[in-house]
This record gives C-alpha cells, structure tokens and sequence, in this order.
C-alpha cells in the first residue's frame, strides 16, 4: 500500500488558517489523502474506521462520516504520521518534496520534552497491524496509547500522564527524595495545571502509572550471610540451610521482617518486550544479519562468538535466540554518609542488538 513522504508535515502545522479559520489547502490534501488510503481497507467495507483526531488518538472506532467530522473540527493527532493503525507497516518513500533522512537503527535525539525516558519511542516504536501476537502485547501498547493522552487541553506535545509520571520516578531517584516530598511536588504540580489535568497528584498514583508499563520487580529475602536465597523451593522456609541464621529479626510484630533482601527484575518479560514490534524484533536479529569487513566491532564478530556457535550449532541456528552478557560489581553508594551498606547490582545486555543500542 503507497503513502506520501514520511514527514507529513502537514499535521505539524495547524489545521485551520488564522487569518480565516478555515481549513488549509495543505490540511485539506493531507486528510484526503489519508481516507483515500483507508477506503482501500478491508474494514473500509463495514462502513466503521479508526479516528485519528486529535480527540480520538486512534482509541476509537466509528462511522466513517463522522471520522470526516472530526478530522475537519479537531485536527490530525500529531504524533501519528506512519499510519500504522490503518495498513502501514514500513516506510514507504513515495514523494521527494521534502529531504527524506535514512531509515537507520540509531535511537532518535531527545529532546527536552523526552527527558530521557524514552516515552514517544516506546509508544512510536510498535509499527504493527492490528492483530498483535497475544493479548498482552494488545493490553502493553493500548496503555502506551492511553498514556499519550495530553496532561490538559492545549498542553504541548510529549507531556503526557505517564510521561509525568516517569520524570517525577527519575526526580525522586537522582535527588534520593521521600515519599512525602514527592507527595507535596506532585500535588502541588496538579493543582497549578488546568482543573480538567490528568497529572499525577501522589506518590501512589506515579507508581500506578509507571507500574503500567509491565516492567516488574520481585523482593526477595536473602541469608543475613548471603548463603541462600528464599525463593521457589526455599520460599517457606525460616532458617538458611546451609548456616542455619534465622531469616527474620526478632521485632514481635505481625508481620516478619527479614535481615536481608534483594531487589530482582525478571528477564523473561523484559526479553518478550524486545520481540513485541517488528523493528525491535528485527534488530534482535542483527548479530546474524549484519556484514562485517574483518574488523570487530561487535562480540559476533570475534573468534570466541563463532567458537560458541560451532559448540552449540543447534542455538546458533535460530537467530532469534538470545545471547546474554552478564557482569555485575559492588559499590557503596552510602559511603560519604558512614552507613554500612552495600550495592551489588547485576547487569544483564543483549549482545544480539547493534553496537549503537
């Protein structure tokens, strides 16, 4: 299926001319050639398309007239220039009135709006037609969708819910803030917007709303001297077996509080997550793919990678198997502080992406 130039500029700018309010002769091509595009749908025939007014953001369906309407009053979600909610899967560079940039697999430059978190892309990034692969990848991307919505009416692009959210999580972490003073920031943020704001007004609803996004975590005890975990088999037990410590300090309170514990973030879902849209999952495939000039650039492109394959032929067969780096150190990041704790954290990178990811 043909499309125009992947800019679209035309939805950057404002639908109505200000000088007499009226639709722009830009504007104008611009949305006749998007109902050009979705007549040729198969759902076109039912008479019901996907708006993607700046109200609507593709959450709804309704009458194709009315889909007309609103693009005529309210104007083109301006995020939305690959069409992929109605047949669009690629790039697809069909007019040369703009430059167009190469399609290339470095991550985009942030702006300040993005604040490092990467919201747009997440949401950006699922190029896909409509039948995802599971419910859960459809339940991942329609929260994406829901957390585009803009903070109040009028607000600028890029601010949204959960992108609040994810900035006042970051705050919170850079400047080791309590609970409570993100509690006063975020309701004192809340009532200076707009009454008809969906910003965050606590603590408990930023971790709502970042908890959204799937990405979970599991608390684990651990033997005071680290001999043991309690998990899975061990799950009930009160003792480690190999030192015999008690798992819980004696408080006399109801509810048991362990010596020590530890903070584990599931890979299985986060690996899926990589698979979830075709361009992420395509570059899962790049250790396989790229072309290389004798020069090691990339793990695969070392003697101790092709001698791991020519171990273990039948994983290397399946390109889309994963292949993990795993290193881990300990720090203090109390240290000036004087409290004895330490840090050990274990990280865990992909070799199958580009060097660049």
């Amino acid at each position: 299926m043909s499309s125009s130039n992947y800019h679209r500029s035309w939805i950057d700018r404002p639908h109505l001319d200000p000088n007499t309010r009226l639709l722009t002769e830009e504007y104008q091509r611009g949305i006749t050639e998007f109902m050009g595009l979705v007549r040729q749908l198969p759902e076109a025939e039912t008479g019901m398309l996907r708006c993607p007014c700046s109200n609507c953001k593709n959450r709804k369906i309704i009458k194709e007239w009315d889909v007309w309407t609103h693009l005529l009053l309210s104007g083109f979600t301006r995020s939305y220039k690959i069409w992929y909610h109605h047949g669009e899967t690629e790039y697809e560079h069909c007019s040369t009135s703009e430059p167009q940039p190469a399609v290339r697999l470095e991550e985009p430059i942030r702006t300040d709006v993005d604040y490092g978190v990467g919201t747009e892309q997440m949401v950006n990034d699922h190029f896909r037609r409509e039948d995802l692969p599971n419910a859960e990848a459809r339940r991942f991307y329609d929260m994406l969708d829901a957390g585009k919505q803009p903070l109040y009416e009028g607000c600028r692009d890029g601010h949204s819910a959960l992108s609040s959210a994810t900035r006042l999580m970051g705050i919170k972490t850079d400047y080791n803030l309590a609970e409570d003073c993100v509690d006063a920031i975020a309701d004192f943020v809340k009532g200076i917007l707009p009454e008809d704001n969906v910003a965050p007004g606590s603590y408990y609803e930023v971790q709502k709303l970042v908890a959204g996004v799937g990405l979970s975590y599991q608390v684990i005890d651990v033997c005071s001297d680290n001999c043991m975990i309690y998990w899975r088999a061990d799950d009930q037990r009160v003792t480690c077996k190999f030192c015999g410590k008690p798992r819980y300090k004696d408080t006399g309170g109801r509810v048991p509080v362990p010596y020590k514990r530890m903070w584990y973030l599931p890979l299985t879902e986060r690996l899926q997550r990589l698979y979830l849209s075709e361009r992420t999952a395509q570059r899962m495939r790049w250790h396989a793919e790229h072309s290389t000039d004798g020069e090691i650039r990339h793990p695969s492109d070392a003697k101790a990678w092709k001698h791991f394959q020519s171990k273990y032929p039948d994983f290397a067969y399946e390109r889309r198997n994963v292949y993990l780096g795993l290193c881990t150190d300990g720090f203090s990041p109390y240290g000036k502080s004087g409290r004895q704790y330490s840090l050990w954290p274990v990280i865990v990178t992909p070799y199958n992406l580009p060097p660049n990811l």
